[in-house]
Formats: C-alpha cells, structure tokens, sequence
C-alpha cells in the first residue's frame, strides 16, 4: 500500500490496512409489535446492506410470535407486520 493507515500488531505483521472492508453502523431504533416504520438513508447509495432485529422481550408462551419484514430498496430500509417489539440495527460496508 503506497497510502493509507495502516496498523501494526507488536510483532510487526499488519493488523489493519485501508483497504480492509468492515461494516459501519447507520442506525439503531425500535418498532413496536404491529408498528411500523421507514428511513431513508442517503449514505447508503451504492453500498452493501444488512438490516437486523433482535426481540426486546422474551417471546410469549401462549401465542405465536412473528418477527417483522424487513425490505431495502435502494436507500430505504422499510420494517413492518411483527408481532413483537424489535429493536432494527441497519449496517453499510
């Protein structure tokens, strides 16, 4: 690498360079059971996405439990029909 950071592990071998790819956080929010909801995120124009959800509670015994859909069309990431309160994390490399 002619430019760029680079870091070095005590025994001299490249840890971390430029050029090494990681995946950023761009949100972090909720949704409520049966809620909904839509962000557009102009940062992730030509960028690869991953959208997670992690249940806030723990899933009810007496019922079915059904996560939310979760779509991403271009620089939108759009969450609806769970059942459960979810928390959304949306993450760019």
């Amino acid at each position: 690498m002619s430019f760029g950071l680079e870091i070095f592990a005590s025994n001299g071998v490249t840890t971390y360079d430029a050029t090494d790819v990681t995946w950023n956080q761009v949100d972090f929010f909720s949704v409520s059971g049966g809620g909904s909801a839509s962000n557009t995120y102009s940062v992730l124009s030509g960028r690869d996405v991953l959208v997670q959800q992690v249940q806030i509670n723990s899933p009810p015994l007496t019922r079915k439990a059904t996560a939310h859909t979760i779509t991403v069309s271009g620089t939108s990431v759009s969450v609806s029909g769970g059942s459960e309160d979810a928390y959304i994390l949306v993450l760019m490399k």
